[in-house]
């Protein structure tokens, strides 16, 4: 029997290491009206950072924090089922699994102050404006928060883009208060998530970014497609093998001829399998056709076009 040599076997990547060397929290008070179901931090076609996070999204940054950043604590806890006649355990169940976030704020805005005190984010005054003053309320009631929390590395491949977000939190912790010569003032916070029921979740993690997507390799050429004429006018068919390279699922684009443009995706319908994947063409022009695939991968990267189809009669 062959052997093989260890470094076949544990399957380590350079690439896949990701160090938090940059990043940010946001925050919005919680509204049940921003459902954060299908929300993205990120830009669905760059893959960078939404602009539109402090704007239309109406998230607040939370500024600076000391050097070690941000930290996740995850609890979880068991409770196990013995028995007199078994040395071994019978069942054992989940009986808290939760989750907190916490970081250091060293900028004094009235963001962290709101959020130490426990107070809307809209009761304060602006940063810089005349009397400002905020009042810890006598009963103190929980202000429901969401927040996106953000980091970035700069990697082997690429800027790559990691973010946590919470829908539905609380400022459970917030730490001491120091007014000294030595350290900046700081805000030691920490807040925990809650399940939301508007988006359906209590965490979410995404990646992103240019980093992120190259990782997925670049997406093989599918094979030369077989065209069939429809049963109908304008239509036709094409079956073909699917590329081999691991960054799926594939969508795929249909290049009629010696066309440059694809044709509307909305005209494309998919059906067989992962692996031998059919596409239906309508709308097409009556006469003879070929036809080119191009495949595109989960990573948005986009393979060379096959060679032209046989020709077929579209009537």
């Amino acid at each position: 029997m062959t052997g093989t040599t260890w470094d076949t076997l544990f399957g380590g990547d350079v690439n896949n290491v990701f160090k938090g060397q940059f990043g940010f929290a946001l925050v919005r008070d919680y509204d049940p009206t921003k459902s954060l179901a299908n929300f993205t931090p990120f830009d669905t076609l760059t893959g960078d950072w939404s602009a539109t996070l402090l704007t239309t999204d109406a998230f607040n940054g939370c500024g600076y924090f000391d050097e070690n950043g941000l930290e996740f604590n995850p609890t979880l806890a068991t409770a196990d089922t013995k028995a007199w006649q078994s040395r071994q355990k019978l069942l054992t169940d989940i009986t808290d699994d939760s989750e907190s976030a916490m970081f250091t704020a060293i900028e004094r805005t009235p963001i962290i102050e709101a959020l130490e005190t426990n107070l809307p984010l809209a009761a304060m005054s602006s940063i810089g404006s005349v009397g400002y003053q905020y009042t810890k309320p006598k009963v103190t009631v929980p202000i429901h928060r969401q927040f996106v929390f953000g980091a970035i590395y700069a990697g082997p491949l690429g800027l790559e883009g990691w973010a946590r977000i919470y829908p539905n939190a609380l400022m459970v912790k917030p730490d001491k208060l120091s007014m000294n010569a030595k350290t900046e003032a700081q805000g030691k916070l920490t807040c925990e998530s809650y399940p939301d029921s508007v988006s359906g979740f209590a965490v979410r993690t995404l990646r992103e970014g240019p980093g992120w997507r190259a990782k997925g390799g670049t997406t093989g050429t599918p094979g030369t497609p077989t065209a069939t004429a429809g049963g109908s006018a304008g239509t036709a068919s094409m079956t073909f093998t699917a590329p081999t390279t691991p960054n799926g699922p594939f969508t795929y684009n249909v290049f009629v001829d010696a066309s440059t443009t694809p044709v509307s995706s909305g005209t494309v319908t998919v059906s067989g399998t992962t692996s031998n994947p059919i596409l239906t063409v309508t709308g097409l022009t009556a006469g003879s056709h070929t036809f080119k695939v191009q495949a595109v991968g989960s990573n948005l990267s986009g393979s060379a076009k096959t060679a032209a189809s046989n020709s077929v009669t579209v009537t």
